[in-house]
């Protein structure tokens, strides 16, 4: 099953300038055996600085595997030129396909840690609920949702609109403001919104 990786980064000024200064690293990951579809990055917009990269994997495994070819050290010394700081790599295996969202003029990253005391059926029927509501209006480009690999209890929902202000224009109305507040209530919530671009070499 494909799993997709979800990088997460503070850009360097460089980066910030330029994000082809990932060119190297992007032509690396997109050769490498297991990667399925050409990564995508881009830049949050809400503080023109985090950097984020989506790489399609054909498996969990073929990724793990890429780490012990002979090009991973030439790929984290193409890297270093973006990051300004540490990186925050997850995978997870979405329920439909992410290149919708990834595609789509805008990308919300929505990150939900399930609270404590909540039920894992508990937070996945919001999320369903969320789902059905958002393809009930029609606004959202696509919604899927997957599980952190390394977190469990850490979802993660990938949603493509045309603008930021499509997303917030879509969310006041009908149903969804009452979802929403549902979300927080059994979620900590982390939301953001990335430009993203497919590479091509």
């Amino acid at each position: 099953m494909p799993t997709v990786e979800i990088v997460r980064f503070l850009g360097s000024d460089e980066f910030v300038a330029d994000n082809l200064v990932l060119k190297d690293a992007l032509s690396i990951v997109a050769k490498t055996e297991g990667c399925i579809r050409p990564p995508y990055y881009g830049i949050q917009t809400e503080d023109n600085r985090t950097g984020y990269g989506f790489v399609i994997w054909e498996s969990y495994e073929h990724h793990m595997k890429a780490r012990k070819k002979d090009s991973y050290p030439a790929l984290l010394a193409a890297l270093k030129r973006a990051h300004s700081g540490p990186s925050d790599v997850q995978h997870a295996d979405f329920d439909v396909d992410v290149e919708p969202a990834l595609d789509s003029p805008v990308t919300e990253v929505v990150t939900l840690v399930r609270k404590p005391d909540v039920s894992e059926k508990e937070a996945m029927d919001l999320v369903t609920k969320l789902r059905e509501a958002m393809i009930a209006q029609g606004a959202c480009h696509s919604v899927t949702v997957g599980e952190s690999r390394e977190n469990k209890g850490t979802l993660f929902l990938l949603l493509g609109w045309e603008s930021v202000q499509a997303h917030y224009d879509a969310v006041s109305k009908g149903a969804l403001p009452e979802i929403i507040k549902e979300l927080y209530l059994v979620n900590e919530l982390e939301l953001k919104h990335v430009k993203l671009t497919k590479y091509v070499e």
